[in-house]
């Protein structure tokens, strides 16, 4: 039998008609989506891994519910400062994670379900274009879908890139989202970036333990915020405050070590 690539099978195909097709699944895509369902229009949005993209997975919810965990564990520590007696305890990380993940999980029920009542269609699978107006769609499973809209929307967003710092990829660092995932506190936490994603993830692990260093090549931490926002925020943070040791202007030369905990901004 004549071997048939898959480029020419995909041109066999005929696509799914829709009014609307959208690459990429986050908060952009999926407001879109249930407006146009609700109107309607045949919806159909695509991601290659997550329901409701980064926000409710990665980013903005789940550092949120660390943060909270953190939180707890802080006024543990402080108890006397309330007039109440502290006893001994321990931050459980695997329980801090998997509470974490409960949340993610019952927030992508909550998106499924708002998919479903919209009636717009989600695909979970990888897309690309393979003609004007026309995707390309490979399922988990290995099933290929064709899909032409009449209009389409890419709203494929953004990922965690790695700055060109010799010796950077060898330590294999972690990103933000490696860091949502730690099942242990860290017992030294490097944090290379001063923004607000290196400061929410410092002062959580700071709040479970962890001794917290964090490096940026600014003269300020949040360098990018007005001056009274970053003394403010300079103060927080500050050894006598919360115990993070913080050498702003560090020339990030060279990484080396892959073990251990290490995060980034």
């Amino acid at each position: 039998m004549e071997n048939v690539s898959s480029a020419q099978l995909s041109k066999k195909m005929d696509p799914e008609e829709y009014d609307l097709v959208i690459l990429g699944g986050g908060t952009g895509s999926t407001i879109a989506a249930w407006t146009f369902a609700k109107q309607g229009q045949r919806v159909a949005a695509i991601d290659r891994k997550y329901v409701g993209g980064s926000c409710p997975n990665i980013a903005c919810l789940p550092s949120k519910n660390v943060i909270h965990s953190a939180k707890v564990a802080s006024y543990f520590r402080r108890s006397d400062e309330f007039g109440i007696a502290r006893k001994d305890f321990t931050v459980n990380m695997s329980a801090v994670r998997d509470r974490k993940r409960r949340m993610v999980s019952g927030w992508n029920n909550v998106y499924l379900d708002n998919y479903k009542k919209s009636g717009a269609e989600f695909i979970l699978g990888s897309g690309r274009f393979i003609g004007p107006k026309t995707l390309e769609v490979m399922l988990h499973d290995g099933t290929i879908r064709q899909l032409r809209g009449a209009n389409v929307i890419i709203d494929t967003g953004t990922r965690a890139a790695l700055e060109p710092v010799p010796g950077l990829v060898d330590a294999q660092p972690l990103t933000h989202i490696e860091a949502l995932e730690l099942d242990e506190v860290p017992e030294h936490l490097f944090v290379v970036g001063g923004g607000y994603v290196g400061l929410e993830l410092s002062q959580a692990m700071r709040r479970f333990g962890s001794k917290v260093t964090m490096i940026d090549r600014n003269d300020r931490l949040m360098h990018r915020e007005d001056d009274d926002v970053t003394e403010a925020l300079q103060n927080l943070t500050s050894p006598r405050r919360r115990g993070l040791t913080s050498p702003t202007r560090s020339k990030r030369s060279r990484s080396s070590s892959n073990h251990g905990c290490r995060a980034r901004n």
